[in-house]
């Protein structure tokens, strides 16, 4: 053979194949990672998940002894006609099985988790009834659902924790691939499926940062919450659907309290609680460029009025109120908290202290003692004394969980 085409000759690079992977992930030829009763390929692509039956070594059934090579390659109608009814009700066993968890999941949520989501009792039912209907037609919506269940259902059955976690990052991840190829604008078809499922996914990465062990992970999963929260309401402003919206079925799971206040027109108050961290801001005037300064004073300013707003409540505020904030705060200072700068990690620990406000929700349960770990786990030493009072805030209220390490 020629040089040249002994070079042009590939060869395979030789891998571990997988002997006791599902039938679909073979003929599709692709590692199966053996999960029971549904692989993730499966279950990522709405596929049948079956396992072929493992002949048990060392058991012999003396209908099937192979007297001659002719009986080994022609096996008799009959045995067939077994070996295919075993086939087809494995088949059908490991299906139920599959149904049988996501219909307690969801059971769970029409009659458990709805109730726990909505701020008002006549909002219940949107959660309870509504959205599960919209969601049928809408699988990244129900991959949303059964996963902020699972996390919920982890919080309640502690023995079956981690299976309940694994569970809700599974549904998760399908959840998220699933609406960022299906939902590439903002339209009046879509509207209330994009707020439903932003309003989903808020409680799920509240609740799956305490899973987390390490003060990276906790970060990164509390930021990507921040983003994806701010990701949707700029879309629907401009869509100019929102006023509509609000007239809707779905208008009914806005709590009251976000419309207290005209937000983007009301100033600071005068007295406030802040007022450590306005001595901060007036601290760094000099040590920082103006567009940093001005990003860190608007941060403070909303802070400090959401903080106004709620003190003179009666009521505890709704999740909706809590996550204003994050709408409001202008994109410097999230370009600044994505850095972990020391100053933007001090007025994120003071959130912190808002969000403890509201842990008559199961998933902002821990939360705040959650930031302000994170925060002094990344402020050099020489500014931490500026964490001081959401520290005394958030201990005041109760004893801190046991917190992540730093590796």
């Amino acid at each position: 053979m020629p040089s040249g085409d002994m070079n042009a000759t590939k060869t395979r690079k030789p891998h571990r194949k997988s002997r006791s992977g599902c039938t679909s992930c073979k003929a599709r030829h692709v590692k199966c990672d053996e999960q029971k009763p549904i692989c993730s390929n499966c279950e990522k692509y709405g596929s049948t998940c079956e396992y072929p039956r493992l002949k048990r070594a060392g058991v012999s059934d003396h209908r099937e002894v192979a007297l001659s090579p002719a009986a080994l390659n022609t096996p008799s109608p009959a045995h067939s006609a077994v070996v295919n009814r075993s086939n087809h009700d494995g088949m059908e066993n490991q299906e139920m099985i599959a149904d049988i968890v996501h219909l307690r999941l969801l059971h769970h949520f029409i009659t458990v988790t709805a109730s726990t989501l909505a701020h008002a009792p006549d909002a219940a039912d949107v959660f309870s009834s509504y959205i599960p209907k919209v969601a049928f037609d809408n699988p990244y919506v129900l991959h949303a659902i059964l996963s902020l269940t699972a996390l919920h259902l982890s919080r309640l059955e502690p023995p079956r924790r981690v299976d309940y976690i694994l569970k809700a990052r599974r549904h998760h991840q399908i959840a998220l691939a699933q609406f960022r190829a299906e939902v590439k604008d903002i339209s009046a078809s879509n509207l209330q499926v994009v707020l439903i499922f932003n309003a989903l996914l808020f409680p799920y990465t509240c609740a799956i940062s305490a899973s987390l062990t390490d003060f990276e992970d906790v970060f990164e999963s509390i930021f990507s919450n921040l983003i994806v929260t701010r990701m949707v309401g700029p879309l629907i402003q401009a869509s100019g659907l929102y006023e509509s919206m609000l007239h809707s079925d779905l208008g009914r799971i806005i709590p009251k309290d976000v419309h207290s206040v005209d937000w983007k027109n009301a100033e600071a108050p005068q007295e406030t609680q802040l007022v450590q961290l306005r001595k901060f801001s007036e601290v760094i005037h000099h040590v920082y460029p103006p567009e940093i300064n001005e990003a860190y004073k608007e941060a403070i300013g909303r802070l400090d009025l959401l903080f106004d707003v709620i003190s003179k409540s009666a009521e505890p505020p709704s999740d909706s109120l809590l996550r204003l904030w994050i709408h409001f705060v202008p994109s410097r200072f999230v370009e600044l908290l994505s850095e972990k700068q020391p100053g933007a990690l001090i007025i994120f620990a003071h959130y912190g202290v808002l969000l403890g406000r509201g842990r008559h929700y199961w998933f902002l349960e821990g939360m705040d003692e959650m930031i302000l770990a994170v925060a002094d786990a990344f402020v050099p030493i020489e500014w931490k004394s500026w964490l001081d009072w959401p520290k005394e805030q958030i201990r005041a209220c109760r004893t801190p969980i046991s917190q992540p390490t730093s590796t």
